[in-house]
């Protein structure tokens, strides 16, 4: 089920660029599909190629671009992100909350694969998606506070904790790269790459004093 969403999604996305850079970009519809399923692909694979410098395409390209650096691949693979699993799950949380609001008195249960999906899950998932954004915002404001470009450290932050390779804008864009960047600003992105490898819980157990005692 993860994989079908993971791929329907990649599709939508595709199909939606490739019409955009079609009409307003006035690209040949073959290469823009060429470009665009290529550098989505690289992006939400966490791949880190780019064939082309798609900060170019126009803000709303930005801005997916942007928000594909979050996403991933499925779990079980080396790809960075938030993982599509995670998302699938998020859905079917919304989905059960506003069933609730709407049939306070109803029995609602989650399945996913063909297994039922436990509150620990939804928990763990919710917990993880929120610690994951807390954690890219902290990168940025160091980022920031290193007299960073607004572009730069929030797109640094989240390229970094995703382990995704290119960000947007001049510097760090697909066309650009970090080595201009100061040395501190390095070592904030290289360990924001190491937490968001390890998928933060697993440095948060190393960091417990309870994990020591064991």
């Amino acid at each position: 089920q993860q994989v079908r969403n993971f791929i329907r999604f990649l599709f939508i996305v595709i199909i939606a660029l490739t019409a955009w850079m079609v009409l307003d970009q006035r690209m040949p519809p073959v290469e823009a599909l060429r470009l665009v399923a290529f550098n989505v692909i690289s992006v939400v694979t966490t791949t880190g190629f780019a064939s082309a410098d798609y900060s170019r395409w126009g803000d709303p390209a930005i801005v997916v671009f942007f928000l594909l650096t979050f996403v991933g691949g499925c779990t079980g693979s080396t790809a960075g992100g938030l993982k599509a699993f995670r998302f699938d799950i998020l859905r079917l949380a919304l989905r059960i909350h506003v069933h609730r609001l709407i049939y306070p008195h109803g029995a609602f249960v989650a399945g996913y694969n063909g297994r039922k999906v436990t509150d620990d899950v939804f928990t763990g998932v919710l917990l993880f998606m929120g610690l994951y954004v807390i954690t890219v915002a902290m990168v940025a404001l160091l980022l920031g506070l290193m007299n960073l470009d607004l572009v730069t450290a929030i797109t640094g932050a989240a390229t970094a904790v995703g382990n995704v390779g290119p960000g947007l804008g001049p510097i760090i864009g697909p066309a650009g790269n970090f080595a201009s960047l100061p040395a501190a600003a390095k070592w904030v992105l290289a360990i924001a790459m190491l937490l968001g490898r390890l998928e933060l819980f697993t440095v948060l157990a190393l960091l417990a004093r309870g994990f020591w005692k064991q």
